[in-house]
């Protein structure tokens, strides 16, 4: 048996019974994994986006694993947060819960959920950009588009870092929208 202490992030959540939930997280060191928890009626039941330190527990040729000690660090705080907002963060992370597979060190799209997760200015706009960049992490984003707008700011998402990305400004409405329409896979 063995007990591994990091951050992690939640990716997914699936209620096994009452009280009892299968987690998909995402960490840095770990990368995607699925455990179990049984909470306490003490424990705050854990939402998607939350990120959080705890234990897992884990022994050989197990792919559930166990785990405990949860502290939340932060949250997706939605109470500001228009539908659309929380909806395009859903997918977001619905993006990176399908597309990530099991044991693939990401670093880059980690750092990504970390940074939007903590962003107190998060909006919209931001939110499609970041989309973009998982697709990027992914695959590389087809630049070629007809809005030579629209051509640069893919372009620009291929080649940086989140952090940079989201300091785009000043985006349209129009360009916002036809952004919105790449890759919605």
């Amino acid at each position: 048996m063995s007990i591994f202490k990091s951050k992690w992030m939640i990716l997914k959540i699936d209620k096994i019974k009452p009280g009892e939930f299968l987690y998909t997280i995402f960490t840095r060191d770990y990368w995607k994994i699925k455990c179990n928890k049984k909470l306490s009626k003490q424990e705050k039941t854990l939402d998607l986006g939350y990120v959080v330190n705890f234990e897992i527990i884990t022994k050989e040729n197990v792919s559930i694993h166990k785990i405990s000690n949860i502290k939340i660090l932060s949250e997706y705080k939605n109470e500001k947060k228009t539908f659309s907002e929380i909806n395009k963060y859903l997918n977001l992370l619905a993006k990176v819960y399908k597309n990530t597979p099991f044991g693939s060190p990401i670093f880059e799209l980690y750092d990504l959920l970390e940074t939007i997760n903590n962003l107190s200015d998060l909006n919209e706009t931001k939110l499609v950009l970041a989309r973009l960049k998982v697709v990027s992490i992914f695959w590389e984003l087809w630049e070629n588009h007809e809005n030579e707008t629209v051509r640069k700011i893919l372009k620009f998402i291929n080649a940086n870092k989140i952090d940079r990305i989201l300091k785009l400004t000043g985006i349209s409405e129009d360009v916002l929208g036809e952004l919105e329409k790449v890759d919605r896979s």
